[in-house]
């Protein structure tokens, strides 16, 4: 992907992630958010967090900064999720300011809720840009979902990024005329509301025009459909599912134990 373009598309790389099947990707972003509702304990989630971005740089080829470009806007908000349980959680009080109080809950229970947004987030990134969305759409079909289905996601994940450019070329047209990052908060409400009245415009005239598109080629009239690029699951796909198990189970069983580390 070159730079300035948007971040919730594939990015084409030849790299370990993009070559594992679709369908294993998707079940291991499922198996990465089960985990984390099972720690008990923030480090399990920072070290999900530290194994993920390793991968992501590594076996993704996905930049750092790309990264953290993408997910600012997450982390804020899990910072905020965070920040919000230290002062909320009832518990022994262990530090104050002011009116605020930080319990020994918080503590705990605040990095976890900072964890789960995170690295949630952050792996159906990684789905999202190690994955072309007609692999995905191919691979569903082939799973045994009708391909009416298949597509439907497939125009889904096609539109993010669409919407998204919509919506950065309605912010750059209003900056030009009016300079709306410093006009008042009153005029910067109602330049959001024509963003949104934009977008949703705009939204609408893509979809009438993808749904003429599929008529013309009368989608949907046969029970099956073939592929121009097929999409083949490979054995050693599923090492990506068993080490993720591994490191799960690990990470349970210390915090259960306390026996592995």
């Amino acid at each position: 992907m070159a730079e300035g373009q948007h971040s919730l598309r594939y990015i084409e790389r030849d790299a370990v992630m993009h070559r594992i099947y679709p369908l294993v990707k998707l079940a291991w972003v499922f198996m990465v958010a089960a985990g984390l509702f099972l720690y008990k304990t923030p480090l399990s989630g920072a070290i999900n967090f530290v194994i993920l971005l390793l991968l992501t740089v590594f076996l993704g080829k996905i930049p750092l900064r790309e990264i953290l470009s993408s997910s600012k806007f997450i982390l804020g908000l899990g910072l905020i999720l965070m920040f919000f349980h230290l002062i909320a959680d009832p518990g022994n009080v262990v530090y104050q300011l002011g009116p605020l109080k930080v319990t020994d809950t918080g503590l705990i229970q605040g990095p976890i809720f900072f964890f789960r947004l995170s690295v949630v987030v952050l792996a159906s990134f990684v789905l999202i840009w190690t994955t072309d969305t007609r692999d995905l759409m191919v691979s569903l079909a082939k799973a045994g979902i009708p391909y009416r289905f298949a597509f439907a996601v497939f125009l889904a994940l096609r539109f993010l990024p669409l919407v998204q450019q919509e919506v950065d070329a309605v912010r750059s047209a209003h900056a030009i005329r009016g300079r709306a990052s410093k006009s008042s908060l009153g005029h910067r409400i109602k330049l959001w509301q024509r963003y949104m009245f934009t977008v949703l415009v705009n939204g609408l005239r893509k979809a009438e025009a993808a749904a003429a598109a599929l008529e013309c080629r009368a989608f949907g009239s046969s029970p099956t459909r073939t592929y121009v690029k097929d999409v083949h699951f490979h054995a050693v796909d599923l090492v990506l599912l068993i080490v993720t198990a591994a490191i799960i189970t690990v990470l349970v069983l210390r915090e259960r134990t306390g026996f592995l580390f």
